[in-house]
């Protein structure tokens, strides 16, 4: 019966160059790699290629795997997979298949894609296949009749649930010198929000909606509305603070 806990699964990362420890406190490098990945803005799940079963995920990515349909039995804003005895499975049955040959290709060594579940409550999620180098030793060794078929593991990374997160918003406006109403009218302009939209939500004229947007314009040296919300598509991928957010 294989381990149904998300464990870390440390071979599947090239090694990292050593540096001589400086302090007996000092972390391993896998457990800086691992608090790294929790920083990441992605849900990212490690797994079997074959068997699906989960050997790694950081903090989005258990949190992805973890949310459950609403009481109509919907996706609702879900990830489109599951966790069940430790193996990660559609949330419709329909898009088992669809899960299984993904993770064959990504055995092959292609990669994915997964569009899960249907209009807006549809889902994607890439499958990304984990290939280390192998040595001369064990690619022969792999070759032989009756040796053992090395493992085949696969990437899954999740899709952002928004284009900027509260907080790396927050860091950007903050930088930049907005001030906090500029910074509530930027949260609600990247939320898709017209001006007449966000100047009812503040109790405000639409002029004084156009001249903050001017201001935060200036501030961050965007000609266009459009460019701003480009600007900060790109931003950094900051994870939102999660509780227990030492999953790995």
């Amino acid at each position: 019966m294989p381990d149904t806990s998300l464990q870390p699964l440390s071979h599947t990362f090239a090694a990292l160059p050593r540096s001589p420890s400086t302090h007996p406190m000092e972390p391993s490098e896998l457990n800086l790699l691992r608090m790294a990945l929790n920083q990441m803005d992605y849900g990212l799940v490690v797994v079997d290629s074959e068997s699906a079963v989960v050997q790694f995920a950081n903090a989005l990515g258990h949190a992805a795997l973890l949310e459950c349909p609403d009481g109509a039995g919907t996706l609702g804003r879900g990830s489109g997979l599951r966790l069940l005895h430790g193996r990660v499975m559609a949330q419709r049955p329909s898009d088992n298949a669809t899960l299984r040959r993904t993770l064959d290709r990504a055995r092959a060594g292609l990669r994915g894609f997964l569009c899960l579940g249907e209009g807006t409550q549809s889902s994607a999620v890439a499958v990304l296949p984990l290939i280390g180098q192998r040595s001369a030793v064990d690619a022969s060794a792999s070759g032989t009749l009756g040796s053992a078929v090395p493992p085949s593991y696969a990437l899954l990374v999740f899709a952002k649930q928004q284009l900027c997160d509260d907080s790396t918003m927050a860091l950007f406006a903050r930088e930049r010198g907005l001030t906090n109403a500029e910074g509530q009218v930027l949260a609600q302009v990247c939320r898709g929000l017209r001006p007449a939209q966000i100047a009812r939500n503040h109790g405000v004229r639409i002029s004084t909606v156009r001249t903050q947007l001017r201001s935060i314009r200036m501030k961050t040296c965007c000609e266009t509305v459009r460019e701003l919300v480009q600007k900060l598509s790109v931003l950094p991928p900051m994870a939102r603070q999660l509780s227990g957010q030492a999953h790995g």
